[in-house]
């Protein structure tokens, strides 16, 4: 329903005209048309989201050993400061 607010703003942006499908996705699958899932499926790549520091687009377990290892290195870099009040907990 809230894209109703945003065709002008995409015609006025595109300068193309802008169509509303009444019943919206669901109504686009109902009717058996394409349609697609993942990133695949975009036409451009996801900017709007919060990527964790381990997810690169080479090896996923590489990097993630390069984000624990960054992580476990963080003790040390705090402790070479000494003026943040840090201290490791232990059991």
């Amino acid at each position: 329903m809230l894209v109703r607010f945003a065709v002008a703003q995409l015609e006025a942006l595109t300068g193309k005209a802008v169509s509303v499908l009444k019943g919206g996705n669901t109504a686009w699958k109902a009717a058996g048309l394409p349609v697609g899932a993942g990133d695949k499926a975009l036409l451009l790549p996801r900017i709007d989201r919060y990527r964790h520091p381990y997810e690169s687009a080479g090896d996923s377990a590489e990097a993630m050993q390069a984000y624990v290892n960054w992580e476990i290195g963080l003790v040390e870099q705090l402790d070479c400061h000494g003026t943040h009040g840090f201290s490791v907990l232990t059991a």
